[in-house]
C-alpha cells in the first residue's frame, strides 16, 4: 500500500540516499491518505509545526506492508522499526 510522510529537508535527504525511510526514532508515523498530509500535517498548527518552520516541507511516497505495522487509523500508520517494517522509498512529490 502506498503511504506517505511529509518531513524536514534532513530527513528527506537521508531517506532518498538510503532508499528507507531514515528512523531516528523507534516509531515513525506515515499518513495513508495524501490529503491528511495537505488538509492537516502541512496547515501549521500540526505537532507545534509553527514554531519549527521546515518541519513539513517536503512529501514522499513510499510502498509499506500495512500487515507489519503497529498502528493504524483513519489516516495514520504508525511502525516500529524494530519490527524490520518493510517500507521502500517510492518518489518525492513536487509541490
Amino acid at each position: 500500500m502506498k503511504v506517505y510522510r511529509a518531513m524536514c529537508k534532513e530527513e528527506r535527504d537521508n531517506t532518498i540516499k538510503n532508499k528507507s525511510p531514515d528512523f531516528k526514532k523507534r516509531f515513525k508515523w506515515f499518513a495513508t491518505n495524501i490529503d491528511f498530509i495537505y488538509n492537516r500535517v502541512k496547515d501549521g498548527k500540526f505537532n507545534n509545526s509553527r514554531f519549527k518552520k521546515g518541519a513539513y516541507d517536503y512529501i514522499l511516497v513510499f510502498e509499506a506492508d500495512t500487515s507489519k505495522a503497529d498502528f493504524i487509523s483513519t489516516n495514520e500508520t504508525q511502525f516500529d522499526r524494530r519490527r524490520n517494517p518493510r517500507i521502500t522509498f517510492i518518489e518525492e512529490i513536487i509541490n
